[in-house]
């Protein structure tokens, strides 16, 4: 079956891989094949194997198998952007240079928070393997000023990011608003192809609305949720096709 490309003006839902073994993983892979999802992503931070850089590497051509013409995104959130686990930046620094140079993957997300330290050779490296990199940000308590969510994504952009992804916690309906109109506020400065999410249940319309609003990414959920204010993708799905 071929392989759809990530397509970069149009909207692209994502669905998160979040099993704790192999054998859950590649049952979790099928179902995601079978949906309407274009993007599986690994989020190998739920993993239990997830220190042994080997097994994980082992697996891939596993889950790409499994996952058929779905494209394939490696994520390791860290404990201090929500994610299950704590990892060492040097261990970080390695565990993404060493999946992107498996070329097993298609993208991989990297918080913008550790690139500050690991610097633009390092995402540089990363994509000499051919792999698209997504620069991420997320701040599970509140929905910063414009001023300060621009400036972020003008790093990104600097970084060398094929993608920006800023994910924010609203506090009030216009937090919400804020962030729907975000990527037409970037634009006037910069042209990355962005991703922007208002999270929680107050921010579930910017996750239906996401295509209009001029972002190539959302997130959906098969069983359980990797972020708060997740849809079901079938769902999810739907009400963006209505919207369209």
């Amino acid at each position: 079956m071929e392989k759809k490309n990530l397509t970069m003006d149009q909207l692209n839902v994502c669905v998160s891989l979040t099993a704790k073994d192999r054998d859950s993983l590649l049952e979790q892979a099928k179902l995601i094949a079978e949906s309407t999802a274009h993007i599986a992503e690994w989020r190998v931070d739920y993993y239990d194997e997830r220190d042994d850089f080997e097994k994980i590497i082992q697996v891939l051509p596993e889950l790409k198998e499994a996952l058929g013409e779905k494209q394939l995104l490696f994520t390791f959130r860290t404990l201090e952007e929500g994610g299950e686990a704590a990892i060492r930046l040097p261990r970080y620094k390695e565990l993404c240079l060493t999946i992107s140079q498996s070329k097993q993957i298609d993208l991989i997300d990297i918080e913008l928070a550790r690139v500050e330290f690991l610097g633009r050779q390092f995402i540089q490296e990363v994509k000499a393997s051919g792999v698209k990199v997504i620069l991420s940000n997320h701040d599970f308590e509140k929905t910063p000023d414009d001023a300060t969510l621009i400036f972020r994504i003008g790093v990104m952009h600097q970084f060398g990011a094929d993608i920006g992804k800023i994910a924010t916690m609203p506090q009030t309906l216009p937090d919400v608003l804020r962030v729907m109109g975000l990527v037409t506020k970037a634009r006037a400065f910069y042209q990355l192809p962005l991703a922007v999410i208002s999270m929680g249940d107050l921010g579930k319309i910017s996750r239906v609305s996401a295509g209009v609003t001029g972002s190539i990414l959302t997130f959906g959920a098969i069983g359980d949720v990797s972020a708060p204010g997740q849809i079901p993708v079938t769902e999810l799905t739907r009400m963006i096709e209505n919207l369209a």
